[in-house]
């Protein structure tokens, strides 16, 4: 009896050795581990962990602003969460300080990018302001096709030599003016009419050319002077007269698109070489998807502004070419006065002879 347990012990020994031996890498019904102990990278692995600051020169419902939000919210949704962005508008990251927001940018540490407009780069390069020489488009077609190439591109060269890098550009807008005194179709219909204007040396010469007393004025005490009758009337985009109510205060606008104004979306140069090129090419394509979102959207827009408008009594003058021309032929000298001074070879890259 003895002798037959050892034997079915040992029999039972050899058949959990078999068993054992039979269990290989490869057949066993538990699942096998990744190989090196470690999951696959994803996508997401490409980016680093950033929190990105960035300032708008505009008011939170204008167009730089709404581009912004809508970069931050592709590039954290591309990113799986990893980089977020926050938008800080109307320059709060610099007092309100204009000038003093694109210095920032420049010496870095306060914030990562930018949305600013042209006029407001231009206090580090007056060159900045060459899409401004008067009557130099059409419509928004002749100003996508410099924007997206040699206009584009000359831009970011001179940003280079500033420290910043040019990510993508777009519409401020083609600008129009408005008053609450009569119809303008003509030069002469302008003068001794007090205009807002930006401050810049270039609406200053060309309202100056038209006969008109220009007034340089920050954009936030418009209303009230048009309202007081301080100033009798305006120049501006479709979308900064929609989102400013100024239907309550003007009765007319001409529609003569005087000049052009961009944004555009900038990073500070050092901050941007301390991201990994992944992150650069992310932050690249969706800086390009956001401004092609924002231009797409200011044009469509202005459709229903311009409607808005009408629906609200505005008159709204619609100049025939000969018209614009006569416009045009007035601030000529203008026109090759800042030509000379912008030089021809960044005029040239914008479309301007």
């Amino acid at each position: 009896m003895k002798k037959l347990c050892s034997i079915l012990l040992a029999t039972a020994l050899c058949m959990g050795a078999l068993a054992g031996c039979a269990s290989s890498p490869g057949t066993s019904n538990t699942a096998p581990a990744a190989s090196g102990g470690a999951a696959a990278p994803t996508e997401d692995d490409q980016y680093e962990k950033l929190n990105l600051k960035i300032s708008t020169s505009s008011a939170d419902l204008d167009i730089a602003t709404l581009a912004a939000n809508r970069f931050a919210e592709l590039v954290e949704e591309a990113s799986g969460g990893k980089i977020t962005a926050k938008v800080y508008s109307n320059c709060q990251l610099s007092g309100g300080d204009q000038a003093k927001g694109m210095e920032l940018l420049v010496s870095g540490g306060s914030y990562e990018m930018a949305v600013f407009s042209g006029s407001v780069i231009s206090n580090v390069d007056v060159r900045f302001l060459t899409h401004w020489i008067p009557f130099s488009y059409n419509g928004y077609e002749e100003v996508n096709k410099v924007l997206n190439g040699t206009g584009g591109e000359a831009y970011a060269k001179l940003l280079a030599e500033k420290g910043v890098v040019w990510m993508a550009g777009l519409h401020n807008g083609l600008r129009h003016i408005t008053n609450n005194k009569k119809e303008i179709r003509a030069p002469e219909d302008l003068r001794g009419m007090k205009i807002r204007i930006p401050n810049g040396e270039v609406p200053m010469e060309t309202f100056k050319a038209f006969g008109s007393d220009p007034v340089a004025m920050n954009w936030s005490e418009v209303f009230t002077a048009l309202q007081q009758g301080t100033i009798d009337g305006q120049e501006n985009a479709y979308f900064n007269f929609d989102s400013n109510s100024l239907s309550d205060v003007q009765k007319y606008i001409t529609e003569c698109g005087w000049s052009y104004d961009l944004f555009a979306f900038m990073a500070n140069q050092a901050a941007w070489d301390e991201f990994s090129e992944p992150t650069q090419k992310l932050l690249m394509e969706k800086a390009a998807e956001a401004a092609q979102y924002g231009r797409e959207y200011q044009e469509s827009l202005e459709v229903e502004q311009k409607q808005k408008f009408i629906d609200a009594g505005v008159t709204i003058s619609e100049l025939t070419d000969e018209q614009r021309q006569a416009f045009v032929d007035v601030v000529t000298p203008v026109r090759q006065k800042f030509i000379e001074k912008f030089g021809s070879e960044i005029c040239s890259a914008w479309g301007i002879s």
